[in-house]
């Protein structure tokens, strides 16, 4: 049977089928080159799915407004997953994993960040709790009142177990919890839009917060680099404030992009991310959210 990495558009997502899945990885890479994960990431998705890995390549979105960006990829991820049971038919490949709910105790489904990627999943951590908290209890007294009922909004019609990352295990490369910043690289013009009052929401400081109050965040592990000034004030902040969570924490030699290549990429950090997954597998029957 064919298990040649080849990755095909299924709802607005790049998705790369495994003939007999053992798990499925949805990746989020960072701004711009997220947007073309196929090509950017290549070699890292490549060594996944040589392990047996299904990939669901999810092409990053650019906006100032993160909340809405998080929803959406949990949202889209229902439909797809049914296109992905049609498409298996279709080949010829075991579909039974697609058929599971991703939140199913066996830890057959995972989330892969890099960079500002890392972000959007650490959001969809935090609105994991809405099964068993309203929203405001959430996001107390961390953001404002715009936040609380654009958050309202993009959850109209949500079925709350739909956008759980129970059971999902998150490992984060290089993450990068940033503001404006992100978007405009240039200081002295990221600086004076934030004086206009503009920025990405939530904010770096209203994200540190709501961490913070949040009782998941449970199943992740952390991936960093050595020459990474990128990721450095999140990564050492994951570390100061969320060490006794982290399943692993690991450091790597190289710098923010090290997660990038096409033919040729990171060996070292395409196996520790491949024993990671095992780790999440290993450890997800006995570790679950403490709401």
């Amino acid at each position: 049977m064919e298990t040649r990495l080849r990755f095909i558009p299924l709802n607005f997502n790049w998705v790369a089928l495994h003939p007999q899945p053992q798990g499925v990885v949805q990746v989020i890479g960072g701004a711009f080159f997220g947007t073309f994960p196929t090509i950017f990431y290549r070699y890292l998705l490549k060594q996944l799915f040589e392990q047996g890995y299904t990939i669901i390549a999810i092409p990053y979105r650019f906006t100032f407004r993160h909340w809405s960006v998080s929803v959406s990829l949990v949202r889209d991820q229902v439909d797809l997953r049914q296109m992905m049971v049609e498409e298996a038919k279709r080949r010829g490949y075991d579909y039974k994993i697609y058929q599971e709910k991703p939140t199913d105790p066996k830890g057959n489904y995972y989330w892969l960040g890099h960079s500002l990627g890392s972000k959007y999943i650490a959001l969809l951590e935090l609105l994991s709790e809405l099964e068993f908290k309203g929203i405001q209890e959430i996001l107390g007294e961390c953001v404002g009142k715009d936040q609380e009922n654009e958050i309202k909004r993009c959850l109209e019609g949500v079925d709350f177990q739909e956008i759980s990352l129970k059971n999902q295990g998150t490992l984060l490369l290089a993450p990068a919890i940033t503001g404006i910043e992100s978007a405009i690289p240039f200081k002295p013009v990221a600086n004076l839009v934030k004086r206009l009052g503009l920025d990405v929401n939530p904010t770096v400081d209203q994200t540190h917060c709501l961490i913070l109050k949040s009782g998941l965040f449970n199943l992740f592990s952390l991936i960093a680099f050595a020459n990474d000034d990128i990721a450095k004030d999140t990564v050492n902040w994951i570390k100061a404030n969320l060490s006794n969570r982290l399943i692993q924490c690991i450091d790597l030699p190289g710098g923010h992009l090290a997660p990038l290549g096409w033919k040729n990429g990171d060996r070292e950090l395409a196996t520790t991310v491949i024993d990671c997954l095992a780790t999440f597998k290993e450890k997800c029957d006995r570790i679950s959210p403490e709401i």
